[in-house]
């Protein structure tokens, strides 16, 4: 075949990419991967094919979609350059070679610019003839012919230009896939399976070429262990093991050295966000269970905790942690507890202050069963001592008053300090008292208290209180579960007996002895409900009004209500409004009390602080859940948040309202129209949640979404919404509403409701809105019944346009016996539309006519 015919046929190929038919495009997409892997791809080509693949990532069929995403891993594995296609080394080489150009370019190239710089006025001048110089002999380059004849000079001028054109190629390939990442994660977002699979391969072999669109999309796809799918679970930890444990090319069969591994894992995890830390854990769990990471690399992470510093050894820890979820053996034992102490809560990390290792320490130490008090044990002695280290990192004793950052950092430490507390300590609560006291007399043991030491004590005070509520709800559940087991064994025994009596002969004393088994049992059932009142009433009243814990409520109202505004530490209000909210979510009754001083400080709250108003939003939320009838007064408040200036507060606040709405803890009432202008926000997140919400809520069998409706036009319409965001809004709510009754009854409260309107361009989106209804027979009659209510508005431009639109699409599917009713309608819109124009137009000109 001759290359004339060649460069037509591949011509053809580009350009039926785009045939209407999916099928044709699928066998181009192949036909291209067939080329490519056979090396019959031109390397002139190479980026026109990387960009068409990619181009049909956004194709509607998933079949094209499919083999667009093979097209380019085939192109990566095929590619011409080097086995890396990390962009920095070709950059780097790059500049080496433009200054390697420069030296020997010709030397007429050299004297012309010389002589042009000469004329320069500014920097750019310079620069558009160095470029245009550089063009000059690129160009120069390309047309020395590679000879016996060449002299050494030209030769290596030749040679320079050609490594140039090598690494801009490069460049320009990675490039292409760069700037193509947000495609490559929307396809992991996507609902069909193959193109989550799809996208999960090509990212593996991204990888291994060091793609940095890789790590983020590996980071990305962490997120599907969640998947409600166990193929797409699956094929992410397949991808996990290729990129972090297995060889390249071994398809995960072979592991890679255990240095390597455990070096991958340290990097993974050091860069990870606390999102991505909760998809790294679930992987490694399934990925210990299954035995499929080596014992040999734990030694190393072990040696990696005692050995290194900063961020490595908490990197280090927290590893061990999530392996410690699926394998408690890993953390749980003498010789590695003493390690974990020294390594975590020792002298290093005291004299450091090294927050993220104590806090990394204590999530380790969440994996070890609770202590049993044997002096003799060297386990127990040991945890002894990590208890009290816990102690001392919960009160914050190593931190300093005058550095901020110090007690940020604290905050975490302290929290995982106490989580750890409740799980390893035989008394939990003797532990947090001897630390609460401990802080009050450090805190108000001077004339003067520091605000971030005040800070510190009531985040201790909340989550102390927060997680004493766990600990004796907990402590409830063992002691029902203890007596249903007893209360069962006690059933199986009566029936034991009963059917060993209904089989031996009948006798008068049969009624008797069955009696004292009932009334035990009655007596047990008697029990477990005064037990259950009991745990309420210590929950209830307990922890905060009887406890060490009420003696400083008190306090920690007054801060928050920062009467006068004497307390003006951002740290200190942010803590203390947390700590209320702790305290709230115990007691009923300390919630009902305080609800106006957190709705009081939420609205009083510093506009640049934007953590305290999205904590106490989240708060509100956990309240709602809890407590639903204290805090349904207050419902109105919690939505106005969804028009707060802060992006952060306001995607909260609607992530709070979605849970509790789906999970029917509020009721979906008028103020519903604050989300549904959430679709329109400027936040992308904001408006794909509240598509969400529609979305779910229009799956129930009753649709709410319909009884919704009429009040969300009717307050959408009356503010000051731009027409355009209002009929987006309406338009994708109206596409729920998919049964003829409700698009007939639709049809007639929207008619009813023109009279009421108070401005024409009410009455217009009110047309709008019916247009986008699936209009049938019977609301054709409706609409033509009804015609008196809306006729005064026909003059308007937009009404009359949208009642045309109904009847175009009438004419479509009217039945033989509805085309009288349907044209007469129509005549009365043609009417009584000229006679509002005619109207109109009187009226501005007797308006001129009075000037």
């Amino acid at each position: 075949v001759s290359s004339f015919t060649r460069a037509a046929l591949l011509d053809i190929l580009a350009e039926r990419v785009h045939d209407v038919s999916s099928f044709t495009r699928v066998a181009v997409l192949k036909a291209w991967i067939s080329i490519t892997q056979n090396g019959a791809l031109p390397l002139e080509r190479l980026m026109l094919v990387t960009s068409l693949a990619i181009d049909r990532l956004q194709d509607k069929t998933v079949m094209v979609r499919r083999s667009s995403m093979q097209l380019l891993t085939i192109l990566l594995e095929n590619n011409p350059f080097m086995g890396s296609l990390d962009p920095e080394p070709y950059r780097t080489k790059l500049q080496e070679i433009y200054v390697a150009l420069k030296s020997c370019m010709p030397a007429e190239l050299i004297e012309a610019q010389e002589e042009a710089l000469k004329d320069a006025e500014d920097e750019d001048a310079v620069r558009q003839i160095e470029e245009a110089t550089l063009a000059a002999a690129i160009a120069q380059g390309e047309t020395l012919s590679d000879t016996e004849d060449i002299v050494p000079e030209d030769a290596e001028f030749r040679s320079t230009v050609q490594a140039l054109k090598f690494a801009q190629s490069a460049l320009d390939f990675i490039d292409e896939f760069e700037g193509a990442n947000k495609v490559f994660q929307g396809m992991l977002l996507s609902a069909n399976t193959s193109d989550v699979t799809e996208a999960l391969r090509f990212f593996v072999r991204a990888r291994h070429f060091n793609l940095p669109c890789a790590i983020t999309g590996m980071k990305q796809a962490l997120a599907l262990m969640w998947s409600t799918e166990q193929a797409i679970r699956d094929e992410v930890l397949a991808a996990f093991v290729e990129v972090f444990i297995a060889a390249p090319g071994t398809e995960g069969k072979e592991p890679l050295p255990d240095n390597q591994i455990a070096h991958n894992l340290l990097v993974l995890v050091g860069r990870a966000t606390v999102s991505e830390m909760a998809s790294i854990e679930e992987a490694l769990g399934r990925l210990v269970k299954d035995e499929r990471i080596p014992a040999n690399v734990f030694l190393i992470l072990w040696s990696v905790a005692s050995k290194a510093s900063g961020n490595a050894r908490a990197a280090a820890l927290l590893i061990l942690s999530m392996a410690g979820s699926a394998d408690r053996s890993i953390v749980d034992s003498a010789s590695r507890l003493r390690l974990l102490f020294e390594a975590g809560l020792g002298d290093f990390t005291e004299e450091r202050r090294d927050w993220k290792t104590a806090r990394a320490a204590a999530c380790a130490l969440q994996r070890v069963g609770r202590a049993h008090v044997d002096p003799s044990s060297a386990k127990y002695i040991v945890l002894e001592q990590i208890i009290e280290r816990l102690c001392m990192v919960a009160r914050g004793d190593w931190c300093v008053d005058e550095n901020t950052n110090d007690t940020l950092a604290w905050f975490s430490a302290a929290e995982q300090a106490i989580v750890a507390l409740f799980v390893i300590s035989p008394e939990p609560e003797i532990a947090c008292a001897e630390i609460i006291q401990g802080m009050a007399t450090s805190t108000f043991g001077d004339d003067e208290c520091h605000s971030l030491r005040l800070a510190r004590f009531f985040f201790v005070l909340g989550h102390i209180a927060m997680k004493l509520l766990v600990y004796t709800e907990s402590l409830s559940g063992s002691v029902r579960r203890a007596n249903a087991a007893k209360s069962l064994k006690k059933q199986e025994l009566a029936d034991r007996a009963k059917a060993e009596m209904q089989s031996a002969p009948s006798n008068s004393g049969d009624d008797e002895e069955e009696d004292p088994i009932e009334a035990e049992l009655g007596i047990a059932a008697e029990i477990d409900a005064e037990n259950e009142r009991q745990m309420a009433e210590i929950v209830d009243k307990e922890i905060l009004c009887r406890g060490l814990i009420s003696k400083f409520g008190p306090l920690l109202v007054r801060v928050v209500g920062s009467e006068g505004g004497k307390f003006n530490s951002d740290v200190l209000l942010q803590s203390a409004t947390l700590a209320l909210c702790k305290f709230m979510c115990i007691s009923s009754s300390f919630c009902e009390e305080h609800l106006p001083l957190l709705f009081t400080a939420l609205a009083n709250a510093p506009l640049d602080d934007t953590t305290l108003r999205a904590n106490t939003v989240i708060a509100l939320g956990d309240h709602a859940f809890r407590f639903p009838n204290e805090v349904e007064p207050y419902t109105p408040r919690v939505y106005a948040c969804l028009r707060d200036g802060s992006t952060t507060v306001r995607r909260h606040t609607l992530m709070v309202l979605t849970h509790l709405i789906l999970n029917d803890m509020v009721k979906v009432k008028g103020q519903v129209c604050e989300i549904a202008m959430c679709l329109q926000d400027e936040d992308p997140r904001i408006r794909d949640m509240s598509r969400l919400l529609f979305h779910e809520l229009s799956k129930r069998s009753n649709n709410p979404v319909y009884n919704l409706l009429p009040d969300i036009i009717s307050q959408l319409s009356q503010l000051s919404l731009p027409k355009d965001e209002f009929r987006r809004i309406m338009a994708f709510l109206l596409a729920f509403i998919k049964k003829e009754k409700q698009n007939e009854m639709l049809v007639d409260k929207l008619c009813h409701r023109f009279p009421k309107c108070q401005s024409i361009s009410q009455k217009a989106d009110l047309a709008f809105c019916i247009a986008q209804l699936k209009i049938n027979d019977r609301a054709i009659k409706c609409l033509s019944d009804l015609f008196k209510l809306y006729k005064d508005a026909l003059f308007d431009d937009d009404v009359k346009k949208s009642f045309f639109a109904i009847v175009t699409k009438a004419k479509k599917a009217a039945k033989p016996e509805t085309k009288e009713v349907l044209e007469d309608w129509e005549g009365k819109l043609h009417e009584f539309a000229s006679i509002g124009e005619e109207n109109q137009r009187a009226g501005k000109n007797a308006s001129k006519a009075k000037k």
